[in-house]
Protein backbone atom coordinates (compact mmCIF):
# COMPACT_ATOMS: atom_id res chain seq x y z
CA UNK A 1 0.00 0.00 0.00
CA UNK A 2 1.80 3.38 -1.38
CA UNK A 3 0.10 5.96 0.54
CA UNK A 4 1.84 8.63 -1.77
CA UNK A 5 4.92 8.81 -4.58
CA UNK A 6 6.83 10.72 -2.67
CA UNK A 7 7.58 9.05 0.02
CA UNK A 8 8.35 5.57 -0.05
CA UNK A 9 8.74 2.84 3.02
CA UNK A 10 11.34 0.46 2.42
CA UNK A 11 12.60 -2.15 5.45
CA UNK A 12 16.70 -3.15 6.06
CA UNK A 13 17.88 -6.37 5.89
CA UNK A 14 18.85 -5.91 9.20
CA UNK A 15 15.41 -7.66 10.34
CA UNK A 16 16.72 -10.84 9.12
CA UNK A 17 20.29 -11.21 9.38
CA UNK A 18 23.42 -9.12 9.30
CA UNK A 19 24.91 -9.57 6.26
CA UNK A 20 22.57 -10.21 2.73
CA UNK A 21 24.79 -12.52 0.74
CA UNK A 22 22.74 -12.46 -2.76
CA UNK A 23 20.26 -16.31 -2.01
CA UNK A 24 17.45 -14.91 0.50
CA UNK A 25 15.10 -14.53 -2.26
CA UNK A 26 12.72 -15.12 0.77
CA UNK A 27 13.47 -11.54 1.98
CA UNK A 28 11.73 -9.98 -0.91
CA UNK A 29 8.21 -12.32 -0.83
CA UNK A 30 8.06 -11.39 2.94
CA UNK A 31 8.76 -7.98 2.27
CA UNK A 32 6.25 -7.56 -0.27
CA UNK A 33 3.11 -9.82 1.82
CA UNK A 34 3.81 -7.28 4.79
CA UNK A 35 3.02 -4.32 2.51
CA UNK A 36 6.53 -2.61 1.46
CA UNK A 37 7.27 -0.42 -1.23
CA UNK A 38 11.31 -1.55 -1.37
CA UNK A 39 13.99 -3.72 0.40
CA UNK A 40 16.99 -2.13 1.54
CA UNK A 41 19.94 -4.56 0.97
CA UNK A 42 22.84 -4.55 3.72
CA UNK A 43 26.06 -6.34 3.25
CA UNK A 44 29.86 -6.15 2.98
CA UNK A 45 29.94 -9.16 0.56
CA UNK A 46 28.38 -7.23 -2.47
CA UNK A 47 31.24 -8.22 -4.95
CA UNK A 48 30.22 -11.76 -4.56
CA UNK A 49 26.41 -10.97 -5.37
CA UNK A 50 24.78 -11.57 -8.54
CA UNK A 51 23.08 -8.55 -9.81
CA UNK A 52 20.92 -10.07 -12.49
CA UNK A 53 19.54 -12.30 -9.14
CA UNK A 54 19.19 -9.41 -7.15
CA UNK A 55 16.60 -7.31 -9.67
CA UNK A 56 15.25 -10.37 -10.20
CA UNK A 57 14.17 -10.90 -6.13
CA UNK A 58 13.28 -7.41 -6.48
CA UNK A 59 10.85 -7.18 -9.81
CA UNK A 60 8.77 -10.55 -9.30
CA UNK A 61 7.94 -8.83 -6.08
CA UNK A 62 7.15 -5.08 -7.59
CA UNK A 63 9.85 -3.97 -4.92
CA UNK A 64 12.48 -1.74 -5.79
CA UNK A 65 15.82 -1.81 -4.05
CA UNK A 66 18.37 0.75 -1.60
CA UNK A 67 21.85 -0.17 -0.68
CA UNK A 68 23.34 0.60 2.74
CA UNK A 69 26.89 -0.43 3.66
CA UNK A 70 29.71 0.41 5.95
CA UNK A 71 33.43 0.45 5.85
CA UNK A 72 34.26 -2.97 6.90
CA UNK A 73 37.32 -3.36 9.81
CA UNK A 74 41.10 -1.68 9.42
CA UNK A 75 39.31 0.21 6.65
CA UNK A 76 39.35 4.43 7.35
CA UNK A 77 38.95 7.81 5.38
CA UNK A 78 40.59 9.89 7.98
CA UNK A 79 43.95 7.61 8.61
CA UNK A 80 47.31 8.71 7.53
CA UNK A 81 48.17 5.30 6.10
CA UNK A 82 48.02 6.02 2.40
CA UNK A 83 47.31 3.12 1.38
CA UNK A 84 44.94 1.88 3.78
CA UNK A 85 43.09 5.30 2.52
CA UNK A 86 43.48 4.22 -0.72
CA UNK A 87 41.67 1.07 -0.26
CA UNK A 88 38.53 2.37 1.89
CA UNK A 89 38.04 4.93 -1.16
CA UNK A 90 38.44 1.57 -3.37
CA UNK A 91 35.49 0.16 -1.19
CA UNK A 92 33.62 2.84 -2.08
CA UNK A 93 33.77 3.05 -5.85
CA UNK A 94 33.07 -0.92 -5.64
CA UNK A 95 30.14 0.07 -3.91
CA UNK A 96 28.79 2.67 -6.15
CA UNK A 97 29.41 0.11 -9.07
CA UNK A 98 27.57 -2.52 -7.66
CA UNK A 99 24.57 -0.24 -7.38
CA UNK A 100 24.88 0.77 -10.87
CA UNK A 101 24.87 -3.00 -12.00
CA UNK A 102 22.07 -3.37 -9.43
CA UNK A 103 20.32 -0.24 -11.47
CA UNK A 104 20.46 1.10 -7.65
CA UNK A 105 19.97 4.79 -7.02
CA UNK A 106 20.40 5.32 -3.45
CA UNK A 107 23.51 4.33 -1.73
CA UNK A 108 24.25 4.96 2.15
CA UNK A 109 25.67 4.19 5.50
CA UNK A 110 28.12 4.85 7.74
CA UNK A 111 31.43 5.10 5.49
CA UNK A 112 34.09 7.17 7.37
CA UNK A 113 35.01 4.50 9.95
CA UNK A 114 33.82 0.98 10.71
CA UNK A 115 31.22 1.23 12.82
CA UNK A 116 32.52 1.39 16.35
CA UNK A 117 35.81 2.21 15.51
CA UNK A 118 36.76 5.08 18.32
CA UNK A 119 40.23 6.74 18.62
CA UNK A 120 39.38 7.48 22.32
CA UNK A 121 39.87 11.66 20.93
CA UNK A 122 37.44 14.14 19.13
CA UNK A 123 38.31 14.43 15.14
CA UNK A 124 41.76 15.92 15.12
CA UNK A 125 42.40 18.42 12.41
CA UNK A 126 44.64 16.62 9.92
CA UNK A 127 41.85 14.03 10.37
CA UNK A 128 39.00 16.29 8.98
CA UNK A 129 41.45 17.50 6.24
CA UNK A 130 41.78 14.18 4.82
CA UNK A 131 37.90 13.29 5.28
CA UNK A 132 37.16 16.33 3.44
CA UNK A 133 39.73 14.66 0.47
CA UNK A 134 38.52 12.17 0.46
CA UNK A 135 34.81 12.92 -0.37
CA UNK A 136 36.45 15.28 -3.41
CA UNK A 137 37.61 12.26 -4.83
CA UNK A 138 33.58 9.81 -3.62
CA UNK A 139 32.25 13.12 -5.78
CA UNK A 140 34.32 12.31 -8.70
CA UNK A 141 33.39 9.15 -8.91
CA UNK A 142 29.67 9.79 -8.36
CA UNK A 143 30.19 12.05 -11.10
CA UNK A 144 27.70 11.43 -14.43
CA UNK A 145 25.92 8.54 -12.37
CA UNK A 146 21.98 8.67 -11.10
CA UNK A 147 23.30 7.43 -7.76
CA UNK A 148 23.06 9.67 -4.75
CA UNK A 149 25.00 9.01 -1.73
CA UNK A 150 23.67 9.34 1.80
CA UNK A 151 26.28 9.70 4.80
CA UNK A 152 24.94 8.73 8.01
CA UNK A 153 26.13 10.27 11.38
CA UNK A 154 26.76 8.26 13.82
CA UNK A 155 25.68 8.38 17.81
CA UNK A 156 29.24 8.99 20.05
CA UNK A 157 29.52 5.38 21.22
CA UNK A 158 29.76 3.69 17.55
CA UNK A 159 31.50 6.81 15.77
CA UNK A 160 33.62 9.78 16.39
CA UNK A 161 34.06 11.72 13.26
CA UNK A 162 30.82 12.66 12.54
CA UNK A 163 28.11 12.33 15.26
CA UNK A 164 25.53 15.25 13.91
CA UNK A 165 23.85 16.71 11.41
CA UNK A 166 25.63 20.24 12.25
CA UNK A 167 28.63 18.33 11.74
CA UNK A 168 27.43 16.36 8.19
CA UNK A 169 26.41 19.66 6.92
CA UNK A 170 30.00 20.69 7.25
CA UNK A 171 31.44 18.12 5.93
CA UNK A 172 29.08 18.60 2.55
CA UNK A 173 29.69 21.95 2.39
CA UNK A 174 33.63 21.45 2.23
CA UNK A 175 32.84 18.86 -0.51
CA UNK A 176 30.33 20.83 -2.40
CA UNK A 177 28.85 17.44 -4.27
CA UNK A 178 25.37 17.78 -4.81
CA UNK A 179 25.27 13.79 -5.24
CA UNK A 180 26.48 13.73 -1.62
CA UNK A 181 23.89 14.16 0.93
CA UNK A 182 22.96 12.84 5.07
CA UNK A 183 20.94 9.10 5.97
CA UNK A 184 19.19 10.52 8.80
CA UNK A 185 18.56 7.72 11.26
CA UNK A 186 16.13 8.77 14.33
CA UNK A 187 17.94 6.09 16.72
CA UNK A 188 21.57 8.10 16.25
CA UNK A 189 19.66 11.33 16.43
CA UNK A 190 17.55 10.71 19.19
CA UNK A 191 20.90 10.15 21.31
CA UNK A 192 22.86 12.90 19.46
CA UNK A 193 20.67 15.99 18.33
CA UNK A 194 19.49 18.57 20.79
CA UNK A 195 15.79 18.92 18.85
CA UNK A 196 15.90 16.35 16.67
CA UNK A 197 12.88 17.78 14.51
CA UNK A 198 14.80 21.13 14.34
CA UNK A 199 17.97 18.64 12.64
CA UNK A 200 15.80 17.21 10.35
CA UNK A 201 14.61 21.17 9.46
CA UNK A 202 18.20 22.29 9.25
CA UNK A 203 19.31 19.39 7.36
CA UNK A 204 16.44 20.21 4.63
CA UNK A 205 17.13 19.35 0.75
CA UNK A 206 20.24 17.32 2.25
CA UNK A 207 18.71 15.16 3.58
CA UNK A 208 18.98 12.67 1.33
CA UNK A 209 17.62 9.07 3.01
CA UNK A 210 15.85 7.75 6.15
CA UNK A 211 16.14 5.18 9.02
CA UNK A 212 12.92 4.49 11.20
CA UNK A 213 12.93 2.90 14.51
CA UNK A 214 11.66 3.50 18.42
CA UNK A 215 14.04 5.32 20.61
CA UNK A 216 15.13 1.65 21.89
CA UNK A 217 15.43 0.18 18.42
CA UNK A 218 11.85 -0.94 18.51
CA UNK A 219 8.58 -0.77 16.98
CA UNK A 220 8.51 2.52 15.31
CA UNK A 221 5.30 3.97 17.21
CA UNK A 222 5.87 2.54 20.25
CA UNK A 223 7.90 5.27 22.16
CA UNK A 224 7.24 9.00 22.97
CA UNK A 225 9.18 10.31 20.13
CA UNK A 226 6.70 12.92 18.30
CA UNK A 227 6.08 10.68 15.02
CA UNK A 228 3.00 12.97 13.44
CA UNK A 229 4.91 16.16 13.89
CA UNK A 230 8.16 14.58 12.73
CA UNK A 231 5.96 13.52 9.53
CA UNK A 232 4.89 17.48 9.06
CA UNK A 233 8.20 18.27 9.02
CA UNK A 234 9.03 16.31 6.57
CA UNK A 235 6.65 17.58 4.32
CA UNK A 236 7.61 21.04 5.05
CA UNK A 237 11.72 20.13 3.58
CA UNK A 238 10.12 18.76 1.00
CA UNK A 239 11.57 15.56 1.37
CA UNK A 240 10.57 12.95 -0.79
CA UNK A 241 12.87 9.65 -0.06
CA UNK A 242 12.95 6.47 1.60
CA UNK A 243 11.29 6.10 5.07
CA UNK A 244 13.35 2.73 5.43
CA UNK A 245 12.08 0.91 9.08
CA UNK A 246 15.81 -0.22 10.55
CA UNK A 247 15.93 -2.70 13.31
CA UNK A 248 17.92 -6.06 14.32
CA UNK A 249 16.87 -8.95 14.37
CA UNK A 250 17.47 -10.62 17.83
CA UNK A 251 17.51 -13.66 17.69
CA UNK A 252 21.07 -13.42 15.07
CA UNK A 253 23.36 -13.28 18.06
CA UNK A 254 26.18 -12.07 16.17
CA UNK A 255 24.03 -9.23 14.94
CA UNK A 256 21.86 -8.63 18.14
CA UNK A 257 25.33 -8.34 19.94
CA UNK A 258 26.83 -5.92 17.47
CA UNK A 259 24.01 -3.60 17.97
CA UNK A 260 23.86 -4.45 22.05
CA UNK A 261 20.34 -5.61 21.69
CA UNK A 262 20.47 -7.68 25.06
CA UNK A 263 16.64 -7.70 25.29
CA UNK A 264 14.29 -8.35 22.49
CA UNK A 265 12.68 -4.87 21.68
CA UNK A 266 9.17 -6.30 19.96
CA UNK A 267 7.16 -9.70 20.16
CA UNK A 268 9.08 -10.63 16.57
CA UNK A 269 11.21 -9.24 14.04
CA UNK A 270 8.18 -9.60 11.52
CA UNK A 271 5.65 -7.69 14.08
CA UNK A 272 7.99 -5.29 14.47
CA UNK A 273 8.37 -4.82 10.53
CA UNK A 274 4.90 -4.94 9.92
CA UNK A 275 3.32 -2.97 12.85
CA UNK A 276 5.78 -0.39 12.42
CA UNK A 277 4.78 0.01 8.72
CA UNK A 278 1.29 0.41 9.49
CA UNK A 279 1.94 2.89 12.02
CA UNK A 280 4.25 4.94 9.81
CA UNK A 281 1.22 4.34 6.80
CA UNK A 282 -1.50 5.45 9.48
CA UNK A 283 0.50 8.40 11.02
CA UNK A 284 1.25 9.48 7.53
CA UNK A 285 -2.27 9.34 5.51
CA UNK A 286 -3.66 11.07 8.81
CA UNK A 287 -1.40 13.96 8.21
CA UNK A 288 -3.62 17.77 7.40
Amino acid sequence: MKTDQSLKFGVHTFIWKKEFLGQEEYIFSEAKAWGFDGVEIATHYFDQIDPSMLKKYAEQDDLELTFCTSLPSGLSLTTMDEDIWRQSLDYIQRAIAFCQACEITQLSGPLIHPVGHLSGQPLQPQEKKRLHQAFKEVATMLAGKDIQLAIEPLNRFQGYALNTVEQGLELLAAVGCPQLGLLLDLFHMNIEEKDVLQAFHNAGEACFHVHACAKDRGTPGSDAFPWAEWFTVLKEINYQGWVVIESFNFEDTELASGARLWRPVASSNKALAQDGLQFLHQTYQSMP
